[in-house]
């Protein structure tokens, strides 16, 4: 009885922090440098990893990276499909390189995710996708973005 007061417990605070993340991470209403999309692997069990692949869509031309990145939070395996819009993108040489954020989401079997990831030459993506899986994500992220042609 106890086990089961606790996982409701957490799964609560789980949902309010996600909720809480889910506003920090909304896009500005004024029109992007760029747009992406984004498939992405990843598990966890308190830290995280995670690899996947990207489309830039920018000057009117696509761009594919690849995305890796390290976390801290969440618990599970999942698969996430992402949209994104992308802010301060000035030149493409400023789109690859290390992203930081925060970024929330819950999935059993299918879920919802998002995150604002901002990298070291002032680029924002704030992205918003669906998950499939069986995890909980929230806190800390970094990825590594490289463009790949």
């Amino acid at each position: 009885m106890q086990t089961k007061s606790i996982n409701f417990a957490f799964a609560s605070i789980t949902l309010l922090l996600i909720a809480g993340c889910a506003s920090m991470t909304t896009a500005p209403s004024t029109p992007p440098s760029a747009t992406v999309r984004i498939r992405e692997w990843s598990a966890a069990y308190y830290g995280s990893a995670a690899a996947g692949k990207g489309t830039l869509y920018f000057q009117g031309q696509r761009h594919h990276f690849t995305i890796s990145g390290l976390g801290a939070g969440g618990m599970g395996a999942q698969k996430v499909s992402a949209t994104g819009k992308v802010y301060n993108l000035n030149s493409l040489s400023d789109f690859s390189g290390t992203y930081q954020g925060i970024s929330s989401g819950l999935t059993l079997i299918e879920g919802k995710m998002h995150a604002k990831l901002t990298n070291g030459n002032g680029v924002v993506m704030y992205l918003a996708g669906e998950t499939e899986g069986v995890a909980s994500s929230i806190g800390a992220q970094a990825f590594e973005v490289s463009l790949t042609d």
